[in-house]
């Protein structure tokens, strides 16, 4: 299309609004309400949304560790939990932190003072996932860590308990060991030696590592996994039915939208529709013809879409002062998306809703008058 072509139909399409001012003014206040309930549906459902993630943070982890455990093993421990995908932050609480939490939120709290020697609390790791969906993924890695840690600390206690069984004086004499009442022969340990009872290293190790996770079994390691899996789960689902209804009242809205827009420009352009009959008798293409309808279409809706972006954006910020004002308990429990955030993506969105159906109506308006 030509520079001077383009530049007739951007100074027609301007024109037209102004020689049919009350029904462009009313294609425009059609399209202002469309996109204020489109505006209003999609903040409501980004808030939801926002504030179940916020939700998400609050339902953690908790991974206790048992008083067995030495410092190498829980950083061991650490390092193992950090290597889990699908977890945002590991924080370690140490036992001494543990105590100070409980004084604070316990009550009748002196039953707490002077444990500083005999603490009750255990070690412990919160951890904080990036969705309720993944919880279940992260608990069964933190299961294979735990269970990981059991048998290196069952081979280990096995190896060193089978090594002094096999050197102690007794064993050393049924191996034909010349050996003095106080001393021992340090013999070599693998796998295929037996000790006084005839039983292998690998044979005890298997014995301990089947009995992980019996009924009565003390675990060495992450003894305990606290996880509201039930609130998980539920969140979790609501977040997939926010997800479902929004998207059908999106296109449900734009369904109706686009009905009440494209019969709202019909209007206009039947007004109109002498001069199109003019132009098609003169010579002149469907292309030209339509051009400057598709320019006063898109700023029918640019402008439709405009208007209550500013008016919503502004509206928000006061709507959520006077609510975190009003009602202070609503801010303790949950924040609500920023403005800016929000209509970073709604403005785009509304915009292309407002000038994509301005447009839309005027082709679909003109088409039916070009067949002369």
């Amino acid at each position: 299309m030509k520079f001077r072509t383009l530049k007739y139909h951007i100074r027609q399409g301007v024109s037209g609004l102004f020689k049919n001012r009350l029904m462009s003014l009313a294609a425009i206040a059609t399209v202002m309400a469309c996109v204020f309930i489109l505006i209003i549906s999609l903040c409501i459902v980004e808030n939801i949304s926002y504030i179940l993630d916020q939700l998400e943070t609050k339902i953690g982890i908790s991974v206790f560790i048992s008083d067995q455990s030495s410092d190498k093993d829980v950083s061991f421990i650490e390092q193992k939990l950090k290597e889990i995908s699908h977890i945002s932050e590991v924080k370690y609480i140490s036992k001494e932190a543990a105590l100070e939490w409980g004084r604070k939120n316990f009550n009748g709290k002196e039953f707490l003072e002077g444990l500083e020697e005999d603490n009750p609390f255990p070690r412990s790791f919160d951890l904080v996932i990036d969705s309720a969906e993944n919880q279940r993924v992260v608990i069964e890695e933190i299961e294979k860590i735990r269970r990981e840690f059991e048998e290196q600390f069952i081979s280990k206690n096995v190896e060193e308990n089978f090594k002094n069984s096999i050197n102690s004086p007794k064993s050393t004499e049924k191996n034909d060991a010349v050996v003095s009442e106080d001393t021992t022969v340090q013999l070599e340990v693998n796998d295929s030696s037996k000790d006084s009872d005839g039983i292998s290293l690998e044979e005890h190790k298997k014995a301990e590592i089947s009995a992980i996770g019996n009924d009565g079994y003390e675990y060495r390691g992450i003894y305990k996994i606290s996880a509201p899996q039930s609130a998980a789960d539920s969140l979790a689902a609501i977040k997939n039915t926010v997800r479902i209804i929004s998207l059908v009242l999106i296109v449900v809205m734009g369904i109706i939208s686009t009905s009440i827009i494209i019969n709202t420009i019909k209007l206009t352009v039947l007004l109109r529709k002498n001069e199109i009959n003019i132009m098609k008798y003169v010579g002149a293409t469907d292309k030209f013809i339509r051009g400057p309808f598709i320019v006063e279409g898109l700023f029918i809706g640019v402008i439709g879409a405009v208007i209550p972006c500013i008016i919503s954006w502004f509206s928000y910020d006061e709507l959520i002062s006077i609510i975190n004002q009003d009602v202070s308990v609503v801010k303790r429990l949950f924040e609500f998306s920023p403005s800016v955030e929000i209509f970073s993506f709604i403005i785009p969105i509304a915009l292309l809703f407002g000038g994509g159906l301005g447009a839309l109506g005027s082709i679909t308006s003109v088409r039916k008058h070009l067949k002369v």
